[in-house]
């Protein structure tokens, strides 16, 4: 268990009254494991963040939650992974109930980010100080466990997830890399 701030989240499925309640010290990396495209499952746009001092709070008000929405339950997707875990987590038709429920945590005096699409594009920017030494990762002649495809198929992924949320990769990103299709050999 990590110990700092611990963010209670809502993510919104893209296109379907689904969401998805948890709670994470990092909630881009648990947006990516539920999909690798997590930027185009999930409406980034209307999702809710809130942040905790301690992941013991976070959960006692995601415990508080689920309890208050076992009525909208809904099933996991079969898009989700298995291992993403969570799939007791999803609901149907609660965001207005959720979106309401924020308004409890600011009179708290908790951080809101309602909606969180400033979050994602902050959380992004934090990540391109990294994002140069992983694409060269990425595309050397390291020893792999994924094959080929499957590394330029996580780059095209990655990469995408910048420029669908308008993060320029300019100075980060090769001009070259950025022109050519991603083969990698």
């Amino acid at each position: 268990m990590s110990s700092g701030p611990c963010y209670l989240y809502v993510l919104p499925l893209a296109y379907e009254d689904i969401l998805k309640v948890g709670i994470s010290h990092d909630p881009l990396s648990r947006a990516q494991a539920f999909s690798r495209r997590y930027y185009e499952f999930f409406d980034l746009s209307r999702s809710l963040l809130v942040k905790f001092d301690t992941r013991r709070e976070a959960q006692a008000r995601e415990t508080a939650l689920h309890r208050q929405l076992c009525d909208w339950n809904a099933v996991q997707p079969v898009t989700v992974p298995t291992v993403a875990a969570g799939k007791t987590e999803w609901y149907r038709g609660a965001y207005a109930i959720l979106e309401a429920s924020v308004l409890e945590d600011i009179a708290a005096g908790r951080v809101v980010h309602a909606p969180a699409w400033s979050w994602w594009l902050t959380r992004l920017h934090a990540e391109r100080d990294t994002l140069y030494e992983w694409v060269a990762l990425m595309t050397g002649d390291g020893a792999w466990a994924l094959s080929p495809h499957e590394r330029s198929k996580l780059l095209v992924d990655a990469l995408d997830a910048y420029t669908t949320l308008g993060v320029p990769l300019e100075g980060v990103v090769s001009a070259e890399l950025m022109r050519r299709p991603l083969r990698l050999t």
